[in-house]
């Protein structure tokens, strides 16, 4: 949900009066657990521009909340911070660094938990058998 915020600014040169700022949460809302901004939009990862926006248009029509009217925004929220960081090429590429980043830890972490893929053989080990 966006807040509004009243602040009286005062520039050099400029008279002071009072703006009105809206301080949305797009930005900072992470895509739903489990999902990917690919996957919020339903568009793939070599998606183009123009494919991200008509995908962005399509699902902002069905889950914005006046055409909605269910009062909940999170869903759009959600929708949206996708599409910002996938309609900027450098938070997009950022995004998939990320993205990539986060998969090859988990791999890691996954193969740690499994143990070793190998057992070390010795001439000791080898005897005891």
């Amino acid at each position: 949900m966006a807040t509004f915020a009243a602040a009286t600014v005062a520039l050099p040169g400029r008279v002071a009066g009072t703006r009105r700022c809206v301080m949305a949460r797009a930005s900072a809302a992470p895509a739903a657990p489990g999902r990917t901004h690919y996957e919020m939009l339903g568009v793939g990862a070599a998606a183009s521009r123009g494919e991200i926006k008509a995908a962005y248009r399509r699902l902002a029509r069905e889950v914005h909340p006046d055409a909605a009217g269910d009062g909940g925004d999170e869903g759009f929220i959600r929708l949206h911070a996708a599409y910002a960081t996938l309609a900027d090429p450098d938070k997009r590429a950022r995004y998939d660094r990320d993205v990539a980043g986060r998969a090859a830890a988990m791999m890691m972490r996954r193969a740690a938990a499994s143990g070793p893929a190998f057992r070390r053989r010795t001439w000791e080990t080898d005897q005891c058998r």
